[in-house]
């Protein structure tokens, strides 16, 4: 019974904790984030936004989002010119479940030239109180240095269409 006894103790421990993180994100961390990526967008001029999912209480996300913009692709048919549109990519900050913040990147890619999911990377699982100035900055810089790689060294197969074997 004593194992019992201190087990339900962490339990109820764990569930303070996961309270204590949320209330924390509601009053400090979410408007942090807001104002500062805000503060970020207004400074250095890009075609950037900030911007806040909260259409589910408790798994909220702030984030850092290119705009979505022509890519320079037309794909071209003798009834149709289409250009192709790069979706931009994104920086999260995004609430789990506990409450703790994931910080992950989505990379931008081009609309209708491949059937897969966006690239994404998780940079980091923080603790709300976490979410400083230094460390937001930090993974701005992050977010940065990956989207200049993508556009800068991006090996897509884009050249040509691929067709399928059939079967395959």
């Amino acid at each position: 019974m004593e194992n019992i006894s201190e087990l339900t103790q962490q339990y109820t421990a764990v569930l303070q904790k996961v309270q204590e993180r949320r209330e924390c994100w509601r009053a400090r961390s979410k408007p942090f984030l807001i104002q500062f990526l805000n503060g970020v967008t207004e400074q250095y001029k890009l075609n950037w936004k900030a911007g806040a999912n909260d259409l589910m209480l408790g798994l909220e996300a702030v984030y850092l989002v290119f705009d979505h913009e022509p890519s320079g692709i037309v794909e071209q048919s003798p009834f149709s010119v289409v250009q192709k549109m790069k979706i931009g990519g994104f920086l999260s900050f995004s609430q789990t479940r506990n409450g703790q913040i994931i910080v992950w990147i989505s990379y931008p890619f081009i609309d209708g030239m491949t059937e897969e999911k966006p690239k994404t990377d998780m940079l980091e699982t923080i603790e709300p109180e976490e979410i400083t100035e230094e460390n937001v900055t930090r993974y701005i810089e992050k977010f940065l240095g990956e989207i200049i790689e993508w556009e800068n060294n991006s090996r897509d197969e884009i050249g040509f269409e691929r067709h399928r074997k059939p079967g395959n």
